[in-house]
């Protein structure tokens, strides 16, 4: 076998130094974004949530929008990679997860710098944590409490992850742990965010706050493919190039991981195509499905480079994280 083929497959591809290369040049991404004001100022939407209204009106400053942006971006890969370790989804120890998740942000113009997913994204992985910790456990009321509460929370923020509980309810059945206890517990952990808003709703006389969200849940826009400039299609076309690629790699080498990690990543991987309908189901949130299903991208691309380290892993992750760095930049100069 040739040498470089051994050097390649020795070499993880979470070394220090790639770590050090990754999150500079997501911080320089930033800057650059700071630069050219990519995203700002930060305007809501008629359709969208009165929380978040009121919260992109408080975010006027440029600077704490970007250092908010930076933060949460930074704060949720570092609990996509601490759910990874906790929940195995990666049997070898690896800091992939988080640089991967925080790639995927620091690279797309189109989340920058906030977004209502910014913050509605940490009920998720959270939410994600509490279900994936029932596997086997029909008993968890609790923690199916939970994870439909914070679905709830993060609606005030962003009303479409409410379609996420439905699939949170396929999830308890692939992991055995749906029962008429915790489904209804479920139930409840959603609905209890509502009765809550509708006691201050009735305290103030405001009614918005649920008028506006049910009339964004029903308002369906189609999304059609069209290109509105290349470059802003060719790093989705990476991402998800390299989606399809773990989906594959996990497909074809399931018996390598436990059954309970093949499960685990069977969810995320249910989650993404789920994400993808909603996706071309709503043109006008388009956007922030693309950003929620950083979570579980992120997770199995980084599984796929974790589990397959050789010489043609090893150049294609080092053609991607050149690529979507320098496809940000040049569209960054375009801008300037």
């Amino acid at each position: 076998m040739p040498v470089s083929a051994n050097i390649h497959r020795r070499i993880r591809f979470d070394r220090p130094g790639v770590v050090v290369y990754i999150i500079g040049i997501c911080l320089l991404c930033w800057v650059g974004g700071y630069v050219v004001s990519l995203g700002f100022p930060i305007e809501a939407d008629p359709s969208d949530t009165p929380v978040w209204a009121s919260l992109s009106r408080f975010l006027s400053g440029k600077l704490p929008s970007y250092l908010i942006g930076f933060l949460l971006a930074l704060g949720g890969a570092f609990l996509v990679q601490r759910v990874s370790y906790a929940l195995v989804l990666i049997r070898d120890r690896s800091f992939l997860p988080f640089l991967f998740f925080f790639l995927l942000l620091s690279t797309n113009a189109c989340i920058f710098p906030l977004q209502s997913t910014s913050f509605a994204l940490f009920c998720l992985v959270f939410a994600l944590y509490l279900l994936f910790t029932t596997y086997h456990d029909p008993t968890s009321v609790g923690r199916s409490f939970g994870a439909a509460f914070l679905l709830g929370v993060g609606s005030l923020l962003w009303v479409h992850i409410l379609w996420f509980v439905p699939l949170f309810w396929i999830g308890m059945h692939m992991f055995r742990s749906l029962s008429p206890k915790s489904f209804m517990a479920s139930l409840i952990g959603v609905t209890v965010v509502y009765w809550l808003l509708l006691a201050w709703a009735v305290w103030t006389g405001d009614y918005t706050c649920f008028t506006i969200p049910a009339q964004s849940l029903a308002d369906f826009r189609p999304f059609f493919w069209h290109f509105s400039d290349w470059i802003e299609w060719v790093p989705i076309l990476i991402v998800v190039s390299l989606v399809v690629t773990a989906f594959v790699n996990v497909m074809a080498h399931e018996l390598a991981d436990s059954l309970r990690t093949r499960e685990f990543l069977s969810f995320l991987m249910l989650l993404i195509a789920w994400s993808t309908i909603l996706f071309f189901l709503y043109e006008q949130a388009s956007v922030e499905f693309m950003h929620m299903m950083a979570v579980p991208s992120s997770t199995l691309i980084a599984h796929f480079f974790a589990t397959r380290q050789n010489r043609y892993t090893f150049w294609l992750m080092i053609a991607t994280i050149i690529a979507l760095p320098a496809l940000l930049i040049l569209q960054l100069s375009w801008s300037f």
